[in-house]
């Protein structure tokens, strides 16, 4: 039972000491991990202003930057205000293509509903359905159109703070 109290009591202690103290990393160093090897960079730092350079890595209180022509930069946590990453924007571009893609599906759907779904054609259908499935088309279509004109397009993303 003795044991048990001290156990609780080292708990709440522990809990309560700073991030730095318990060993947990902070908000800049969290973020830093997540950046692949040689990945575009820009960063403000107090001290540097804004550095913009390829990712080469980092330790418990820093992060290294190659600037081109050789230099590399070495910015302490404690410096970092500000950190993007470079990406690119196909997320974003599948996402406005599938619902551009799905609406024009749709309409034009509904437009030939009339047609398709005559019985003297051999259809048997209804409006609705024809709409769903051309919607559907044209949403997976609109997506991938969209994915490749956003992968075309370069963005800074915003990971600290």
């Amino acid at each position: 039972m003795r044991m048990c109290v001290l156990w609780c009591i080292a708990l709440l202690i522990a809990g309560s000491l700073p991030s730095s103290l318990r060993g947990q990393d902070s908000g800049q160093a969290a973020a830093v991990r997540l950046i692949n090897a040689d990945a575009p960079v820009r960063l403000d730092a107090s001290g540097l202003g804004r550095v913009q350079g390829r990712f080469i890595g980092s330790n418990s209180t820093s992060l290294t930057l190659s600037t081109g022509g050789g230099d590399s930069v070495r910015v302490p946590f404690a410096d970092l205000e500000r950190l993007w990453t470079r990406g690119r924007a196909t997320r974003k571009g599948a996402l406005i293509g599938s619902v551009g893609g799905a609406l024009l599906g749709i309409v034009g759907g509904l437009l030939i509903s009339e047609v398709a779904c005559n019985p003297t054609d051999g259809g048997d259908c209804t409006a609705a359905e024809v709409a769903a499935a051309t919607g559907l088309l044209g949403g997976v279509g609109g997506a991938v159109l969209g994915a490749w004109v956003g992968f075309a397009i370069p963005v800074w993303s915003l990971r600290f703070p």
